[in-house]
């Protein structure tokens, strides 16, 4: 018997543990919507989590929230099997291709009511407590001496990849913290990757990377504006350090879109979020893409709590990476959803009970 189901969404305020910047300015606060997918007693979790400035569907709480009821209810009054729900979302509204974070959430949701086992959203080795996913250690941007004390921390944890948020500071002091860095570490001990989230200005990035590539930089983040796509090939084609686009991802909606970008700028990496590309769904036709044009990737969270970075990666280990993807454990704020993740040095793992393969259900 078909059983009504019903959608609860609630907003969550998360604090950070610290000033989080990068050279779009200084985060204090994370704001993201729980969705609970509820039938048969049974309820399956999803997040929207969103990133002012860059997340395109939002411009404030009230309209975003709006926009996400009116999907949820008319979801609910369809109420048919979450399954075909699932694959039906374009079908139905084909606007959430342009709506990331909902539409993340919304497959977030379904997923995980989908799949019975408690604690997992996507079945895999990984989910279960069988395997691990390499990450990358992230180095935020702030002070000089705060900047090198997160590095000496990441190092004794055993990080062999770190990621550097850059482009904000005054730029020899960047430049020669870096040095600082590779000089202790070399590249056969430390893979260096950056993050400029577009700061460099078109006049000086060309000599800026020049620079930063006597330091064997595995690659670079967004160097210019994310609309500055002419530079960004120019960039991509020198190759003084291997380009990762990110940012620039967002506003390509279609295959058409993807495809063409990529046959443009011809990057070397791409870095995939689902809150920002299309859910797991858009991320698939990412890799895809990727793939198609020989293009290298890994997949990154975006600030999400603990519910989506749970999610996002037992997404990430139904592909067989191999190098260090951007994700975490939630320790960012001070305050978060319990999580089943863990560290084991620089790996992820998941923490899969004895008892997990139990229904999660709704008292």
């Amino acid at each position: 018997m078909d059983v009504a189901c019903k959608i609860n969404v609630e907003q969550h305020v998360l604090s950070f543990n610290f000033p989080a910047g990068t050279s779009r300015g200084v985060m204090r606060c994370k704001k993201l919507w729980i969705i609970e997918y509820i039938r048969d007693g049974r309820v399956g979790r999803g997040e929207c989590s969103i990133l002012e400035g860059l997340s395109p569907e939002y411009a404030d709480d009230a309209s975003y929230e709006t926009t996400l009821l009116e999907y949820t209810r008319s979801i609910q009054k369809r109420c048919t099997n979450p399954v075909d729900s699932l694959r039906k979302l374009l079908e139905w509204f084909p606007q959430l291709s342009q709506q990331p974070s909902i539409r993340c959430g919304i497959e977030m949701a379904l997923s995980d009511w989908i799949c019975p086992i408690e604690e997992v959203v996507f079945d895999t080795d990984f989910a279960r407590g069988k395997s691990a996913i390499p990450i990358n250690g992230l180095i935020w941007m702030g002070s000089i001496p705060w900047m090198e004390q997160q590095v000496e921390e990441k190092i004794a944890q055993g990080f062999q990849v770190l990621k550097f948020k850059i482009a904000a500071l005054e730029w020899e002091k960047e430049l020669e913290f870096l040095k600082r860095v590779r000089s202790r570490f070399s590249k056969e001990w430390l893979t260096i990757r950056l993050d400029a989230n577009g700061g460099f200005r078109e006049a000086e990035v060309v000599s800026q990377m020049r620079q930063l590539s006597a330091l064997d930089i595995h690659s670079i983040e967004q160097p210019v504006n994310p609309s500055n796509l002419r530079m960004l090939k120019e960039l991509s084609k020198l190759n003084v350090i291997p380009v990762a686009l990110d940012e620039s991802l967002i506003p390509c909606y279609s295959a058409e879109e993807k495809r063409k970008l990529l046959t443009d700028i011809k990057p070397q990496y791409l870095v995939l979020k689902p809150s920002l590309h299309g859910g797991f769904t858009g991320v698939r036709e990412w890799i895809s893409l990727a793939e198609e044009h020989g293009i290298a990737w890994w997949i990154t969270s975006a600030l999400e709590s603990n519910i989506g970075l749970k999610a996002i990666a037992q997404f990430t280990a139904t592909y067989p990476v191999k190098c260090a993807q951007g994700l975490g454990t939630g320790g960012l704020f001070t305050s978060n959803f319990p999580s089943n993740l863990r560290l084991n040095g620089p790996m992820l793992t998941h923490y899969f009970p004895e008892q997990g393969l139990i229904s999660s259900h709704v008292e």
